[in-house]
């Protein structure tokens, strides 16, 4: 049992993993779902927020598809870092 007072769930809607060829390259692009909800009652969402498309990329080349979706996934989290702080 925690005790924690929300949980933040992370549900991904739409992951393209981009490529990388060394000369060209498209970065991965990640499409979630975002709810704030009460630990004990998880029907209780607090917030709702879709994140499209958020840009999995990274300076030089990345072979790695994990990396790059990883990449968007971390972008994702800055940009609800942000807008949080914003808010406060």
């Amino acid at each position: 049992m925690t005790s924690a007072k929300y949980t933040l769930i992370v549900e991904a809607v739409w992951i393209y993993p981009g490529w990388d060829v060394a000369m060209m390259k498209k970065p991965a692009k990640v499409t979630t779902l975002i709810k704030l909800v009460e630990t004990n009652n998880k029907s209780n969402v607090l917030l709702e927020l879709s994140s499209k498309e958020a840009p999995g990329d990274q300076w030089g080349s990345n072979f790695s598809n994990e990396s790059r979706i990883g990449e968007g996934f971390a972008k994702t989290g800055k940009s609800v870092a942000k807008m949080i702080l914003k808010k406060i």
